[in-house]
């Protein structure tokens, strides 16, 4: 039997490790593509998940909509799970999340409207100071 030389294992090692980088880079897209199909087959059913994810979706469009990036913004929600999202949203929309006390452009706040996408409208104001 005959050893394996220095620059066959070197050959394999680069191709294990292009393999394993490869695996990794398929990740995303597999999870995607597992979330895309799970959302057509239950395309007729109110799958809360889905609800949740489409509603977060129109409040980030919303955002982006309404609110110009550069905006300095405070968010004045009292859910928790929403005020987080919204600030997430902002700084994705390339928007400045401030503290109430430095003096903020604008106010984002969520109101309940049946008649609005999801139930729920965003709304900015200018804030009100003292």
């Amino acid at each position: 039997m005959r050893l394996p030389t220095p620059r066959t294992a070197v050959r394999l090692l680069v191709a294990a490790l292009c393999a394993a980088a490869l695996l990794q880079a398929m990740r995303p897209t597999v999870y995607s593509t597992r979330v895309g199909v799970d959302t057509v087959r239950a395309a007729g059913e109110q799958n809360v998940t889905r609800v949740y994810r489409e509603k977060l979706e129109y409040l980030s469009r919303e955002l982006h909509r309404q609110v110009p990036a550069g905006t300095r913004i405070v968010v004045v929600e009292k859910v928790v799970d929403l005020q987080l999202r919204l600030v997430e949203f902002a700084y994705m929309h390339g928007v400045f999340v401030v503290a109430p006390e430095d003096k903020p452009d604008l106010e984002i706040y969520l109101q309940e409207d049946p008649a609005a996408p999801h139930g729920v409208r965003l709304l900015t104001r200018k804030p009100v100071t003292a």
